[in-house]
């Protein structure tokens, strides 16, 4: 159930501040509204649902200073990951994240942004799982979800496309030459590049809205 809510929070279809009434979302799904409960519980947990007394649940409104904070603990915990999946990875995760990042290319500038953001999203988390910790990648799969939800807003133009591309191709290099300082390098100059332009498609209207 959590996984729906999610998806229909990635692609748009929820939206930042819209209501998620539990009987409304138990009708529409077909179940009871302790699932749905359960769910939005979950996602709250993740810092896509606000949960407010007497209001119910809400799709999370992000500031600003949610991007800050949300890419400078990315920097940190992706950077350790890309220096552990360097060491510990095996053939079939080097396999699975040739994949994922011909995904990426291929979505390039055809894809929607929420295409776009899940495609990355994907190559993200094959780093975390190529270091073989289960408690990393829980925490990562949490950080990382509420990145999608606020970059599923906006779609990369293809220069930026190519950028992150050639990032990530850099980085997938490092980590099958088992370069461990290199695969963290790349990966904290990736986000700090990704945190930047996230920044700048912070709209006016939305920084008003939060103020």
């Amino acid at each position: 159930m959590a996984r729906i809510l999610r998806t229909e929070i990635f692609s748009g279809r929820l939206k930042p501040g819209e209501p998620m009434p539990e009987r409304l979302l138990a009708e529409q799904l077909g179940v009871s509204r302790t699932p749905v409960r359960e769910a939005l519980f979950t996602l709250q947990s993740e810092g896509l649902v606000e949960l407010t007394p007497n209001r119910g649940a809400t799709v999370r409104m992000i500031t600003a200073q949610d991007i800050v904070r949300i890419y400078s603990l990315r920097g940190v915990l992706e950077s350790y990951a890309a220096r552990e999946a360097a060491t510990a990875r095996e053939q079939h995760h080097l396999d699975a994240l040739e994949d994922a990042h011909a995904r990426l290319e291929r979505i390039g500038t055809r894809g929607n942004a929420s295409e776009q953001a899940l495609a990355d999203l994907a190559f993200h988390m094959l780093v975390s799982e190529a270091t073989g910790n289960p408690l990393l990648q829980t925490i990562m799969g949490q950080v990382l979800a509420f990145t999608v939800s606020y970059r599923s807003n906006y779609a990369y133009p293809s220069d930026r496309a190519t950028t992150v591309n050639e990032q990530h191709r850099a980085i997938l290099d490092a980590l099958r030459d088992a370069d461990a300082g290199r695969a963290e390098e790349l990966m904290r100059e990736h986000v700090a590049s990704s945190s930047l332009y996230a920044l700048e498609h912070f709209t006016d209207v939305e920084r008003v809205e939060q103020a």
